[in-house]
């Protein structure tokens, strides 16, 4: 486990980081950010018509598209966004939403007195819009997921992710992803439902240590060992 930020040349460096902890044993938390920008989207998407097209669109733009394994939709990566990976292994019984809450009150934690202005909920008009959501007056700043699988003893593993906008750069990003989803026949995006740590708390810098002590406490408390 490390506290600081890995640098990765990009999303899907930060994806193989991702998946990488994943498939370790134990408490896993991680944080990178990529030093090129680009899309990354559900592998479902490639059987979409037009998607060739529409990557090859993105990537004349100078935003390459990346596929994950997982559901949702399109975010940008790159210079102004920070992410957040947990991996752990949860009692039987914990659910999705479970696992939801725990990562944003890390989150929430992690911010101080910051942490008090974030709500969880949908951000109408964001990219990959979701009901655990973070945002600051009803602009979207973190975008969370998760990804479970079985383990030994069927046991669950999960990886709990959380994307932060942290400069204006989110503006591009959106409508980035607008055009990209315009070629795919898909809703476009608002720059006007984001916002940044930048400009919602006057500064970008990513509480790092802060983030990483408020993860390990609360994962030493639901984490379970040799399942």
């Amino acid at each position: 486990m490390t506290a600081l930020i890995k640098q990765v040349a990009d999303a899907a460096a930060g994806l193989a980081y991702e998946m990488e902890l994943f498939t370790r044993t134990g408490l896993q938390i991680g944080m990178w950010s990529a030093q090129s920008r680009g899309l990354v989207c559900p592998a479902a998407y490639e059987r979409r018509d037009g998607f060739l097209e529409a990557k090859q669109n993105s990537q004349a733009r100078g935003w390459p598209v990346h596929l994950r394994p997982t559901g949702g939709g399109t975010v940008p990566q790159g210079p102004g966004v920070d992410n957040l990976a947990l991996a752990f292994n949860p009692a039987r019984g914990t659910s999705i939403e479970d696992g939801y809450r725990l990562l944003t009150d890390i989150i929430k934690q992690g911010f101080g007195s910051n942490g008090g202005a974030f709500e969880a909920g949908d951000t109408p008009g964001s990219f990959c819009d979701g009901a655990w959501n973070l945002s600051v007056e009803g602009r979207k700043i973190v975008g969370t997921a998760q990804r479970w699988r079985p383990n030994r003893g069927g046991h669950p593993r999960v990886l709990a992710h959380a994307l932060f906008l942290t400069t204006d750069t989110y503006a591009e990003g959106s409508d980035v992803v607008s055009a990209f989803h315009c070629d795919l026949g898909l809703s476009p995006v608002a720059r006007k439902a984001h916002t940044s740590l930048e400009a919602a708390f006057g500064s970008k810098e990513f509480p790092t240590k802060e983030l990483y002590r408020a993860a390990q406490e609360a994962l030493t408390s639901v984490h379970i060992e040799n399942n």
